[in-house]
């Protein structure tokens, strides 16, 4: 079995360019706050003078770098996934359980989006204590990062469906 680069695996069209795009956008938030923590380190240590609320900074990016990238990674099949069971589920009348397994992770990702929403818009005047930065951008970005990666979920549900009973084994992801 040939290993997969990822590129012929990426996803086409409107929906493709936003998990990218989303991706991307992750992708720099890692960037700025790698820049970010050498300036904390090099005024911890040079000059005695850090950043106030680095911890409230670094918490938030981590929101944005995990839920901007989580579809477009599950797209990839980038996830860890345990095989344990993979060799016992290639029998083919058990072929719908990891369909039903991803189609409970995606109402699982699906709720997550659905419980942030609320709880963003019920706590719109939330500010973090030192930065004093609103919680809820925050919290809209892990529904959207939720949601993406739930309609991804979906679509692998489709596609395992459509491969034929007895099919080559391995990775369930989206490109398959």
């Amino acid at each position: 079995m040939e290993e997969s680069t990822g590129a012929e695996d990426a996803p086409q069209g409107a929906f493709g360019s936003l998990l990218r795009l989303l991706a991307l956008i992750g992708g720099w938030v890692i960037v700025a706050l790698m820049i970010y923590t050498v300036a904390d380190v090099i005024l911890r240590y040079i000059f005695n003078r850090p950043f106030s609320g680095s911890i409230e900074v670094t918490e938030f990016a981590m929101a944005v770098i995990v839920f901007l990238g989580i579809a477009w990674c599950g797209w990839l099949g980038g996830h860890v996934a345990v095989d344990i069971l993979e060799r016992p589920l290639e029998d083919p009348r058990l072929r719908f359980v990891p369909v039903i397994l991803t189609f409970i992770g995606g109402v699982l990702f699906l709720a997550i989006a659905w419980l942030t929403i609320g709880e963003a818009l019920s706590t719109v005047s939330r500010v973090s204590n030192m930065m004093r930065w609103p919680h809820y951008p925050f919290q809209f970005v892990v529904a959207l990062g939720s949601a993406m990666y739930a309609v991804v979920l979906f679509i692998q549900c489709v596609r395992m469906l459509r491969k034929p009973p007895g099919g080559e084994g391995g990775s369930h992801h989206v490109a398959q």
